[in-house]
């Protein structure tokens, strides 16, 4: 089994466990391992790219409707982690 811990800064977590750890610190903009980057690109693409709303409440709408999407088809969110599976090699 393979554990991966993801830590913005890993200074006093690796001193209290180096002895058990190998910590690989992320770069400090990595917004290829950062699911939520990912999701909001997707969002952006599905709710409002090439689309003109009238009014504010139409671009909410459109929002409120594809995050509704994602909530009927997780695969919509976990397809977000593709990036990080494939390079930590997790099998799904």
């Amino acid at each position: 089994m393979r554990l991966i811990i993801i830590v913005k800064s890993s200074t006093e977590f690796k001193n209290l466990h180096a002895d058990r750890l190998t910590i690989t610190p992320l770069p400090a903009y990595s917004p290829d391992y950062n699911p939520i980057e990912k999701l909001w690109k997707n969002t952006k693409r599905d709710a409002t790219h090439l689309k003109y709303f009238k009014t504010f409440e139409d671009l909410h709408d459109s929002v409120v409707k594809t995050f509704k999407s994602y909530m009927q088809d997780a695969s919509k969110i976990i397809c977000v982690m593709q990036k990080m599976r494939e390079d930590f090699s997790i099998v799904c």
